[in-house]
Formats: structure tokens, C-alpha cells, sequence
């Protein structure tokens, strides 16, 4: 989560004019993507298997385009919801007002500024701002429909038996992507459990209080950084594709199932020495992970 004040949304709103037009795109080629049905003829290129396109696309759909070159981002903003897109980061910062506080979603993407354009993901800007988009396969055709739900305030996951209230699309997406990174050969027990854990920190009052916020949290120590999940630090979190049973484990964890038995932590007695998690209680132990609390 990104904590700040309103001078960096007053700051991208006054840049609102200024974002770079450019030429076209090394990498990106010619597409078109119908909005309400209607096409719209923009570039486009392919990162991670998502489609990424110019920000200044999101002008067809009465969106508020721009670039804050204090910040270095593509700044959207679209009714009451504002995004910027740092520039070479995996990350997009966002908030509802003026006034209120910014967020940050970690992205399977990086915001790339080329031919004086900066990319941002497609179906990911276009939901935050509460759009509706599809791309089928078939006629290799996208499609976004404005008068979609917003996304942002109604995608939610209910998550009141694990206790955790609700999580966004982002949380869901990021809990699915770690848990087959730290458990994808391991059970649908185990994997269940390694969900589990995670949402058990969220709960706790030591730890983040979000879901993303506990999976990519690094803490400093005589200044070493030390990353909670090693996922996150190896940058497998980005490569994996999340099975059915993995997405089904974490839907069940979600509904306040718990085979680790209230553990915050896990590890693999064979790949860590590290003293702070051996200290932990064991709870149980399931295919190659111990957990504790």
C-alpha cells in the first residue's frame, strides 16, 4: 500500500496534458479493439501474455489521460478512480478521491515507456476503472463495454469465515500465483494450508493487514532485506500459472478452511536454516512443509 498525501494526485492532475504522443511503438503492432461496439484503432504489444496498449487509449472510453513527470507516470482517471503507472515498474497506485489514501497492486506487467508512449496493461487498467473486457480467442478480437460494473468497488471475494472481511480481484489473483509457487507440487492439503497461512497473518496484528501487503512485504534487519516468501525474491511468483486445484485450494481457505492449524509461517526442513522460523511451534506438518506458529 502506498501512503500519500494529496499533493501526488493534485500533481498528476495538473500533468494531465502533458503525456508524451510519440511515434509508433518499436515491439507494438496495429490493432483494434471495439469499444461499445464501436472500433477503435490503437497499438498494441504483448507482455506476459497480457495485452498492453498506450494510455492514452483510455481517451475512447472518456477517460482523463495524462503524465506526471514529477513522478514519472502515466496518470487514468475516470470518474472518482485515479491510477498512475510508474514507468519500468510492476506496480499501479491508485485512489477513489482526492482526499483519500493510495494504494498499490503489484502487476504480472511492467509500464513501458516506448517511442515516448507508456504502455499500461490493458484488461487491468480497464477494470479498475470500471469497465467491462473480453477478449475471445476464437476471433482473437477484445471487446470493453462502458457500462460494466465498477470492478474496483464490486469485484470482491467474500472471505468473512476466514475473517478477513473481503479481498479485491488483485488479492485473489496474487494469493493464487503464490500459492502454486511455494505449494504447486505439494497436496491439494497442503496447498490449502499454504493459503491458510497467509491469511492467518493477515489476521494477525504483527503483520500486514492485507493480502498483498503480507505477500510482498520485505523487512530490514542491519540492512538486509529479507523477504517473507522466496517466491517474491526469485521472481517465480511472476511465472507460474496457477492450476485448477490450486485456485480451488485457495477458494477453500478462503471459506475458512485451515490444515495448518492457525500456523503463520511454513518451511521446508530441508531447504532453510534460518533460526527465526525454526524457533516457531510446529502444528503440523503436511508433504515437504512444516508449519507453525
Amino acid at each position: 500500500m502506498v501512503k500519500l498525501s494529496g499533493k501526488l494526485l493534485a500533481a498528476c492532475l495538473a500533468g494531465m496534458l502533458m503525456l508524451p504522443t510519440g511515434l509508433q511503438a518499436a515491439g507494438a503492432s496495429k490493432t483494434t479493439i471495439y469499444v461499445d461496439g464501436k472500433p477503435v484503432t490503437t497499438s498494441m504489444m504483448v507482455q506476459n501474455d497480457r495485452q498492453m496498449v498506450p494510455a492514452a487509449f483510455f481517451r475512447s472510453v472518456k477517460a482523463s489521460v495524462g503524465w506526471s513527470p514529477t513522478y514519472r507516470s502515466a496518470v487514468v482517471s475516470k470518474s472518482k478512480i485515479t491510477i498512475g503507472f510508474p514507468s519500468g515498474a510492476r506496480v499501479a497506485d491508485y485512489t477513489l478521491s482526492q482526499a483519500g489514501q493510495w494504494k498499490r497492486d503489484h502487476l504480472m506487467t511492467k509500464s513501458t515507456n516506448v517511442g515516448g508512449r507508456v504502455f499500461v496493461p490493458l484488461a487491468y487498467t480497464a477494470k479498475k476503472l470500471g469497465l467491462s473486457v473480453h477478449f475471445d480467442a476464437r476471433t482473437k478480437r477484445t471487446t470493453i463495454s462502458t457500462s460494466g460494473s465498477n470492478q474496483l468497488l464490486a469485484q470482491s471475494v467474500a472471505a468473512s469465515a476466514a475473517g478477513i472481511g473481503s479481498v479485491t480481484q488483485e488479492d485473489l489473483m496474487w494469493l493464487n500465483q503464490v500459492t502454486e509457487a511455494e505449494a504447486g507440487g505439494e497436496s491439494y492439503k497442503g496447498k490449502v494450508a499454504v493459503a491458510a497461512t497467509i491469511l492467518n497473518r493477515v489476521k494477525h496484528p504483527e503483520w500486514p493487514k492485507t493480502i498483498q501487503d503480507t505477500i510482498f512485504q520485505v523487512t530490514k534487519y542491519n540492512g538486509v532485506s529479507y523477504y517473507q516468501y522466496s517466491p517474491v525474491l526469485d521472481k517465480r511468483i511472476y511465472a507460474v500459472t496457477p492450476s485448477a486445484e490450486t485456485k480451488k485450494a485457495v477458494q477453500a481457505a478462503l471459506n475458512g478452511e485451515d490444515p495448518s492449524k492457525g500456523a503463520i509461517v511454513f518451511y521446508n526442513p530441508d531447504k532453510t536454516d534460518n533460526k527465526w522460523v525454526r524457533s516457531k511451534k510446529t502444528t503440523v506438518i503436511i508433504g515437504n512443509h512444516v508449519f507453525a506458529k
